[in-house]
């Protein structure tokens, strides 16, 4: 009955740091400037989804912070994996990097249009 317990509290807190990074300001945004992007709409379509395993870090406080993330994402044509690099300053995200990858191509959500 102890492990069950632990098991459970251990999976929520996996479940709440998941979530967390998932809803965070940096990866909304960095989809919603994905789904703008021409490549990345004729890819994937539109709306995208974080998917449920990113990997990397997010730390925040007081106006500043860092992303470094890769996580899948997918919309109704397909699905891929997105790299996001960010520095958050007096509040705002700055972004670094933010590429797709789908099927072996990068698409650089950043380049010059």
């Amino acid at each position: 009955m102890l492990f069950v317990l632990i098991g459970a509290c251990v999976g929520g807190v996996f479940f709440v740091v998941i979530r967390s990074i998932r809803d965070s300001d940096v990866v909304r945004e960095a989809l919603v400037r994905a789904e703008r992007d021409p490549q990345v709409a004729a890819a994937l379509g539109a709306p995208l989804e974080a998917g449920w395993f990113p990997m990397g870090s997010i730390s925040t406080g007081d106006g500043s912070g860092n992303a470094n993330l890769t996580l899948s994402v997918a919309g109704p044509r397909g699905s891929g994996e997105m790299m996001i690099e960010a520095v958050r300053r007096e509040g705002v995200w700055q972004y670094r990097r933010l590429i797709v990858t789908v099927g072996g191509r990068q698409i650089d959500v950043l380049r010059e249009q």
